[in-house]
């Protein structure tokens, strides 16, 4: 969870563009540093990264069990997120050490993937924004009934902000599933925030998909689109106690990236 890159029309979290660049960097430093090696390397590098894909996103759902437990179809959905840096790096190591046994290829190949990690290390460390950002005040949604809702009444308790549309193919995907986790976890609420569709649109959406919840809010203006940063969908907010927003997803949410960002909200005073 952290900022968010926008490039025109798309928009990508921070965290897993430099996730996709430092794999870019890992196969093209390979290719320039075993080009002259006695034995091809080139199959070595995309097993290296595809069990370093496949250990990181074990070890990511083996830390988040409970929440898997809930949604294990979600254990295949990659495109939401959720990899262990420590496994998927050890993962691709292990990959390279058999593939390439003792050789100068192998070294060359582990510099590489060294080297990688190190530059993806300093990239989200310079990039990442994981600052808490206040949430402004006098932010209003309204019901599907047209009732003004302030949202600073909810200060003083954690709550989170799910901004999403009916059109929005990810905000579909992920919408019963915040549905079942709001009713599971009520202490800390969950607000379904329309982007500036009408109460017919939602209520028609709601009653085709069969779901029900009463935070289902409608933002008329897209005032929270602007505090987001953002204009991609869905978008989640984490907001603590103290009204700050502790932080936020961008794209689809799994279940364990909610329960994550729950949790820390409930630990914070």
């Amino acid at each position: 969870m952290g900022s968010i890159v926008t490039l025109g029309p798309l928009a990508m979290a921070t965290d897993r563009l430099l996730g996709l660049v430092a794999v870019m960097a890992f196969i093209g430093l390979a290719a320039l540093l075993t080009r002259a090696a006695s034995r091809p390397t080139s199959n070595a590098v995309t097993i290296a990264v595809l069990a370093g894909l496949g250990t990181g996103r074990i070890g990511y759902v083996a830390a988040h069990l409970p929440s898997f437990r809930e949604d294990p179809a979600a254990v295949f959905a990659i495109w939401q997120g959720g990899f262990s840096p420590i496994a998927g790096i050890a993962g691709a190591a292990a990959a390279l050490i058999v593939m390439l046994g003792r050789s100068t290829a192998l070294y060359r190949s582990l510099a590489s993937l060294g080297v990688a990690v190190l530059l993806w290390v300093a990239a989200t460390q310079l990039m990442v924004d994981d600052k808490a950002t206040p949430l402004p005040r006098g932010l209003v949604a309204y019901t599907i009934d047209g009732a003004p809702i302030a949202i600073d009444t909810l200060r003083g308790k954690p709550f989170v902000i799910n901004l999403w549309a009916t059109w929005c193919g990810p905000c579909q995907r992920e919408m019963p599933m915040l549905v079942r986790a709001a009713a599971a976890r009520p202490a800390v609420p969950i607000l379904f925030i329309d982007q500036g569709e009408t109460p017919d649109t939602v209520t028609a959406f709601l009653t085709a998909k069969g779901l029900a919840s009463p935070s289902v809010l409608i933002d008329r203006s897209q005032d929270f689109g602007r505090v987001a940063g953002s204009r991609a969908l869905p978008t989640t907010l984490f907001v603590a106690r103290d009204g700050m927003i502790r932080a936020h997803h961008a794209g689809e949410i799994s279940r364990a990236a909610l329960d994550d960002g729950i949790d820390d909200l409930e630990k914070r005073p």
